[in-house]
């Protein structure tokens, strides 16, 4: 079934035209409709893209379940945590709802590129097997295309391994201390890579100043393979987002306009990613980026990441990367 997608477009102009549309069927669609009503909701009628996405953003407060459970936060690092989100609240009937409408909304089943190939096929960082599974399905994607990508890239951010998920890192990274090194752990297992690379480095006492930026030494393929992490562009305040490791990206290599970047991440946040990835990535810099998430079925126990009460987390973030989009770039 072929889901609502939030698709640049060959230009920014047509980007944002595409992406003005797009936003408006996932906001008016049944699936969404339904899950609302589910939760005893009832749309406004409104034909304004900017009050529907902002009156949906106070509803979806119901489904903060990291704000709202208190042991969803990890000792640790002192923050929600989502894999430890719970769904004790949710009743059958809801939960029936969510799951009939998270392929059509994009939290499931968005997998294959639309493209032949990439300039630039870039993993995400995240939390447990995230940063082993992710950089495996680059490796998998690369193999079935058209031609090699310049660079295969992991972007990660230097976020300290929270208790809560080292039963999972432990497994592929023992020991490891930041999602930096989890990244580098899972795109050496993916390339076979030996520890043999050129490394620009900064550390601040400050972790949320420090970057780095490593490229392996791997003659056996016709593309770079980096690992880049960068600063935060509030340090007093937050650690890196994908945002901020994106544009220091950018800035560093100096990625040419209208390059075509394939983003991969995990399939609950590819809506939340992608409309993320045009309003900070593709608008401002002038290049195409698309997004995918690696196979469902590689979600094993330690990953998790599929209850009813992670996917209303993960519609409530699109809905709040929505209004960020409408805010920065949107028409009613």
């Amino acid at each position: 079934m072929e889901s609502y997608y939030f698709r640049c477009g060959d230009s920014v102009v047509d980007t944002r035209r595409k992406i003005d549309e797009a936003i408006r069927q996932w906001l008016t669609s049944k699936e969404l409709m339904d899950i609302v009503e589910a939760f005893g909701g009832g749309y406004p009628n409104t034909s304004d893209n900017k009050k529907l996405a902002g009156w949906l953003l106070e509803f979806s407060e119901n489904w903060d379940y990291r704000k709202k459970q208190k042991e969803a936060t990890d000792a640790k690092t002192g923050e929600a945590a989502r894999w430890l989100v719970k769904n004790d609240s949710i009743s059958e009937e809801q939960g029936k709802a969510v799951f009939r409408g998270i392929d059509k909304l994009g939290l499931r089943n968005v997998s294959k590129p639309y493209l032949e190939s990439y300039d630039y096929i870039v993993a995400l960082g995240g939390a447990r097997m995230s940063c082993l599974f992710r950089p495996r399905y680059v490796g998998q994607l690369i193999s079935q295309m058209k031609s090699a990508p310049e660079s295969a890239v992991m972007l990660s951010g230097m976020r300290p391994v929270a208790d809560t998920e080292r039963t999972a890192t432990d497994t592929y990274a023992p020991g490891e201390m930041t999602e930096y090194d989890l990244i580098n752990a899972g795109v050496e297992k993916t390339f076979n890579l030996e520890k043999e690379y050129e490394e620009r480095k900064y550390c601040h006492p400050n972790a949320n100043r420090s970057w780095a930026i490593r490229t392996y030494v791997a003659p056996q393929y016709d593309f770079k393979i980096q690992s880049v992490s960068g600063p935060s562009s509030d340090p007093e305040t937050r650690r890196a987002n994908s945002a901020d490791t994106f544009a220091f990206f950018v800035k560093k290599e100096q990625i040419n306009p209208h390059s075509k970047i394939l983003l991969v991440t995990s399939q609950i946040y590819v809506p939340y990613q992608q409309l993320e990835a045009v309003r900070t990535w593709a608008i401002p810099n002038d290049v195409y980026v698309e997004t995918v998430g690696f196979p469902t079925e590689w979600n094993v126990n330690q990953q998790g990441m599929m209850e009813t009460a992670n996917y209303l987390q993960e519609i409530r973030s699109t809905i709040q990367a929505v209004n960020r989009y409408l805010k920065e770039f949107g028409t009613a």
